[in-house]
This record gives structure tokens, C-alpha cells and sequence, in this order.
């Protein structure tokens, strides 16, 4: 590994981190990875890494998780925060290019590549809040998800999600989906005829989560926490699920909602 000492905030080699925030999101663009933990993940994931920049100390605990091919830039804290223009980098920052999400053929065939047995699939609808799109991913990492299919909402590879997400989206597969509906219909398709589509709904006449016997394969699908799921989405549901909630308690945040279906019906299927 090849380690660059940098000095000086004008340093041509600092060009990949100058403004990352008016870089943030946008197709095509790079993608900004903050904290020691979340670049540790980015670096052991698939999506290869371009550079990283970080103190001393932080380079010597990633060690031997940077690849050769990674640009490593080492300067102290404070020339860090002047170059990349916010704190929340904790002293580690890597830059990479955005994922690119399969086209549905590529997703269908991945998905009847997997092995037999039990596979769970988190759909995301309209998530408008990146920092719980984040938070949900890393619900689905937690939880043994396989996939998670998103559409309408936050972009998971902003820095506030990828934060939120502890940079697990690294380890999971995580795809945008222009058409989610037809998404959802083609994956539980390709699962198999035992699959099933779960909606998670606040509202009566809905299965209680403690009651609801979960498929070995499923789907469960959660919307925005205001709007709930599009119609289109909730006409593929083949069940409806709902959380218990105390009397004066309409709703639940959508990322604490999501660990509680995820942890309930991943133990119905062990």
C-alpha cells in the first residue's frame, strides 16, 4: 500500500475530495463514505473504492483492509475538515463511484441464481427520509435480508444514509428501481411459487405480526410512514400484517416499524 502524506489544503491530489457536499448524490456522481466503520465496509464490499483520505491513526487500523488499487491520502484532522468541508467525517473519508443497480433481467437471474431455502426480500417504498432508508438498510443487514428493492423516495448512497446505514448497503445488495411494482411482481416470481408478498398496513382487518405464519420465501413490503404504500404496490401484497400498538399510538417511525416485522418474521422462519 502506498501512503501519500499530504500538507498543504491546495495539494492537486485533494481535487477528489474539494466540495464533496455539492457532490452528494446525483447519478453518475461519486459517492462520499464517512467513519472508520462505514469505510472498513466500503472497502471489503464489491463496489471498488477510489481513494481515501484519513489521519494516521485511522490508516493504521484499516491496515491491510486497503486494496493497492486505493488511492491513500494521510493528513492530520484539521487539514481533512478544511478540505472536505464537514465534520461529520470522524477523520476517515473515501470516495467511490455510486453502485450501479442490475437492469430487472440481471435482477431476475441473480435471484433465481440462489440456492434453495429460506430468502427474505425488504421493499422499500417512497422513503423520503435518507436517514431512514439508512437506518432500514441496516435493519435489513441485521436481520438476514437478501435483497432490498427501493423506488420513489431517498437516495441510499447520500452521505446521511450511508451514515445511517453503518455502511451495510456495501454488504447487501441494494437496488433502485425506476418501476417498482413490476419489480416486486418479477421477484416473487423468480422466488418461486411458494413466495409470498407481506404488506405491512396500519389498519383493521389486518393479521396481528405475533399471529402471521411467515413463508420460508417472502417479500415484505413498507412504505413511506405519512402516505403508507402506493396502491399499485399494496395490489401485490398476497397478505397484510399489522403492529399492534397501544391505545393513542397511530404509527410507528418506519425504521423502528421495520426492525420489529423483520426481527418477528425472520424468527418465524428459523
Amino acid at each position: 500500500m502506498r501512503i501519500t502524506r499530504v500538507r498543504e489544503r491546495e495539494d492537486p491530489r485533494l481535487r477528489a475530495f474539494a466540495d464533496l457536499p455539492a457532490r452528494d448524490g446525483g447519478e453518475g456522481q461519486a459517492i462520499v463514505v464517512e467513519g472508520e466503520i462505514a469505510v472498513a465496509r466500503a472497502l471489503a464490499g464489491e463496489h471498488p473504492v477510489r481513494a481515501v483520505l484519513l489521519t494516521p491513526s485511522h490508516r493504521e487500523r484499516l491496515g491491510v483492509a486497503i486494496d493497492e488499487g486505493v488511492e491513500v491520502l494521510e493528513a492530520d484532522a484539521e487539514l481533512v475538515r478544511q478540505v472536505v468541508g464537514f465534520d461529520f467525517h470522524r477523520g476517515c473519508v473515501a470516495v467511490m463511484d455510486r453502485p450501479r443497480s442490475p437492469s430487472l433481467e440481471e435482477l431476475v437471474a441473480r435471484v433465481h441464481g440462489w440456492p434453495a431455502g429460506p430468502r427474505m426480500v425488504l421493499v422499500a417504498e417512497g422513503l423520503a427520509d435518507p436517514a431512514n432508508l439508512g437506518a432500514v438498510i441496516r435493519n435489513a443487514r441485521a436481520f438476514g435480508v437478501d435483497l432490498v428493492l427501493h423506488g420513489g423516495g431517498a437516495d441510499p448512497w447520500s452521505r446521511r444514509a450511508i451514515r445511517a446505514a453503518m455502511g451495510h448497503g456495501f454488504s447487501l445488495p441494494v437496488v433502485a428501481c425506476d418501476d417498482l411494482p413490476s419489480a416486486v411482481a418479477a421477484v416473487e416470481q423468480a422466488l418461486g411459487a411458494a413466495a409470498r408478498s407481506v404488506a405491512a398496513v396500519v389498519q383493521l382487518g389486518a393479521v396481528p405480526l405475533s399471529s402471521y405464519r411467515a413463508p420460508p420465501r417472502l417479500l415484505l413490503l413498507v412504505g413511506n410512514e405519512g402516505a403508507g404504500l402506493s396502491a399499485p404496490l399494496r395490489a401485490l401484497a398476497d397478505d397484510v400484517v399489522t403492529i399492534p400498538l397501544a391505545s393513542g399510538v397511530d404509527s410507528l417511525n418506519v425504521a423502528a416499524a421495520t426492525a420489529v416485522l423483520l426481527w418477528s418474521l425472520s424468527s418465524a422462519r428459523s
